[in-house]
């Protein structure tokens, strides 16, 4: 009998949500196997042929909404409405990307003998591993396998195993929309020894990851020298700043989103807000209201605006945050700060912070969690550059009524995703996706993106005769 895990409700520790199996490295060699022998077929498959499929599996996932919100949900403690809109946001990737495999493929370009035809065609790269993290149970994965699947590759998939119970309902949607046994092959689990096998196969021909830095330069590392494609998305310690010119009503409703939807459980969370120290009070005052009048509870309530955190790990990660919070000269608690004992959930309040120093870890660190830090700024100047003082560069936001102002922030803030007059959080599946610096490897996902990072690029020269 395989080994197996049990996931729990983070929101009531006491009630177990699904008991799932642990792959074995020897059975991550099996999917391999799977995998290889289902891509010589679904390679030759057609865009018509795979667009049906993906189109079929978005039409029944919408039709399962309530059952997918209800165990996405359970799974990581997702406000119930919240959840509703990620399925929904699920089922829009997948449209889009299979309607992606009816575009044209291919260009034809001018050759030097008029005898002679100068094509440039795609063809899938062949076995893709995704790795996908528990914060978007159902969007994050649509997102890498809708495109890699849509192009015709196949597909092993290792989910975060706090996101299992999603990640099984997908790739059941998958399979009964019609997807080839082996295109899809999911591995369970977590541990060294699984991550080695899946890097260290020789059938390994592309690596699609989101989460920490840490894990994501080290699958890079394990696979240089070998011509495997790698995409990389490591998260963000995302800005905005808020200009005295700003709607401020306005940007205090953006940033609390930004920051608190989730449980600022986001890579693109709003993290750090400069603010022209002219309006500081003002925007202070709007921010800390909008926090407070946050709803705290049960996440299947439909009136909950902010659940639990995912895990007692997350909760006890970002406790130590407010920890150190707590004991650093001049940090002022603006708003929340508390948490509480894992043994009654994984709930935290929503946290408002000014006082801290840029070199503070609260500053440098990715708390992944809903705390905000609130920073005065003597204007443009000086909250760009507090902005750009980050290894991360993945997204940004500008609150401004001022145009040129705006455009000139698009240039100079060094993100992968700027946001004028919006939160931070955000992306859709038709625009590219991605960060700078060490937010990721430069591989963009979503919209065009996508086909070029699954494909591989073939020129070919005809003759007549």
């Amino acid at each position: 009998m395989p080994e197996t895990f049990t996931r729990v409700d983070p929101s009531q520790l006491t009630r177990e949500t699904g008991t799932y199996p642990i792959t074995a490295p020897e059975g991550v060699a099996d999917a391999f196997e799977s995998a290889a022998g289902a891509a010589r077929e679904w390679r030759r498959s057609t865009g018509p042929e795979r667009e049906a499929i993906l189109r079929r599996a978005a039409d029944l996932l919408e039709g399962r909404l309530d059952e997918a919100a209800q165990r996405l949900t359970a799974d990581i403690g997702k406000p119930i409405r919240d959840a509703r809109a990620e399925t929904l946001r699920a089922v829009a990737i997948l449209r889009f990307h299979g309607a992606e495999a009816l575009q044209p493929d291919g260009q034809t370009h001018p050759g030097a003998a008029g005898d002679t035809a100068v094509i440039s065609i795609s063809e899938p790269v062949g076995t893709v591993c995704a790795i996908t993290p528990w914060n978007f149970p159902l969007a994050i994965p649509a997102w890498k396998l809708a495109p890699a699947l849509a192009c015709g590759n196949a597909v092993i998939w290792k989910p975060a195993t706090a996101a299992s119970g999603s990640a099984l309902l997908l790739a059941e949607v998958l399979a009964e929309a019609g997807l080839p046994p082996g295109a899809l092959n999911v591995v369970m689990g977590a541990g060294e020894a699984l991550s080695t096998a899946l890097v260290s196969d020789p059938r390994l021909n592309a690596i699609s990851f989101t989460g920490s830095a840490a894990v994501g330069w080290r699958l890079q590392s394990a696979v240089a020298g070998r011509n495997v494609k790698v995409q990389l998305e490591l998260g963000g310690k995302n800005p905005a700043i808020v200009l005295a010119d700003a709607d401020l009503a306005d940007a205090a409703a953006q940033i609390t989103s930004g920051a608190m939807a989730a449980a600022g459980q986001r890579c693109t969370a709003t993290s750090r807000v400069y603010v022209a120290r002219t309006v500081a009070a003002e925007l202070i005052d709007l921010l800390v209201a909008r926090v407070e009048a946050l709803v705290v509870g049960d996440p299947f309530d439909e009136t909950t605006d902010v659940g639990p955190l995912a895990s007692v790990e997350q909760l006890q990660t970002v406790g130590r945050y407010l920890d150190l919070a707590a004991s650093e000269d001049g940090v002022e608690l603006l708003a929340g700060g508390s948490y509480g004992e894992p043994s009654t959930g994984c709930w935290i309040d929503p946290t408002v912070l000014t006082g801290v120093q840029p070199t503070s870890a609260l500053m440098r660190d990715e708390i992944f969690g809903p705390v905000a830090i609130v920073t005065p700024v003597d204007g443009y100047e000086e909250g760009l550059a507090a902005a750009n003082d980050t290894e991360y560069g993945l997204s940004a936001a500008l609150f401004t009524r001022d145009l040129g102002r705006a455009m000139r922030f698009a240039r100079e803030i060094e993100a992968g995703q700027v946001h004028i007059n919006r939160e931070t959080a955000g992306a859709e599946p038709q625009a590219p996706f991605g960060g700078l610096k060490g937010s990721s490897n430069l591989q963009r996902e979503q919209g065009k993106a996508a086909k070029r990072f699954f494909t591989n690029s073939k020129t070919v020269y005809v003759r007549a005769r």
